[in-house]
């Protein structure tokens, strides 16, 4: 099975090409505020790289938050043209889970900004507890020191641990979730959208 990965919800524009459990080609590089602008351009450079052809794609999985509004809605708008176009099955994952990969214990951290974070608890791939939306203050008393932070760890005065989101999609393949329409395929917002300044 050919299938296409794609998280934008962060500061990282990832894309992964995965064939089975083998990736084939991929990028993780940093892209705030630009994702809109080069997704498609990489996407077909990395088609190339492969030798694929957008007519041999299976599937799509993608990060469907929490995150930045913009940049879920713009990963959101590829999988829809390619569900509806070519009928591919569509599959999300949860970004945070994406960044905390199959740790043994791990903490990611995503700014929410106004002084606020997204924050998830993963042991080896799974939820310890629901992604959230609290308070740097909150997430202070919640994480331990010298605990494994992942993503945005300096806002929660801790160091940050390397996360490689393009292994993350196949070593969390068992919890992609699969979308059955396409239609109903929306970000998942911690909160109120009112509160967005991304």
């Amino acid at each position: 099975m050919k299938t296409l990965a794609l998280d934008t919800s962060h500061r990282f524009l990832t894309i992964a090409l995965i064939e089975d459990d083998r990736l084939v080609a991929g990028l993780q590089q940093p892209s705030l505020k630009t994702q809109s602008e080069t997704i498609m351009v990489q996407i077909e450079r990395l088609f190339e790289e492969a030798g694929w052809k957008p007519t041999e794609l299976n599937a799509l999985v993608l990060t469907d938050g929490p995150g930045s509004y913009t940049g879920l809605r713009i990963s959101m708008t590829v999988a829809k043209v390619l569900g509806l176009v070519q009928g591919i099955k569509l599959y999300t994952l949860s970004s945070l889970q994406l960044l905390a990969g199959t740790q043994d214990d791990a903490y990611a951290v995503m700014d929410a900004r106004a002084k606020r974070v997204y924050l998830g608890h993963y042991r080896n791939g799974l939820a310890v507890s629901d992604d959230t939306e609290i308070t740097i203050e909150e997430a202070l008393t919640l994480i331990p020191n010298g605990a494994i932070v992942v993503g945005d760890a300096t806002l929660v005065h801790q160091p940050e641990h390397s996360s490689d989101c393009l292994k993350s999609f196949i070593d969390l393949k068992a919890q992609w979730k699969p979308v059955d329409n396409v239609h109903t395929l929306v970000p998942r917002y911690l909160k109120d959208t009112d509160h967005y300044g991304l």
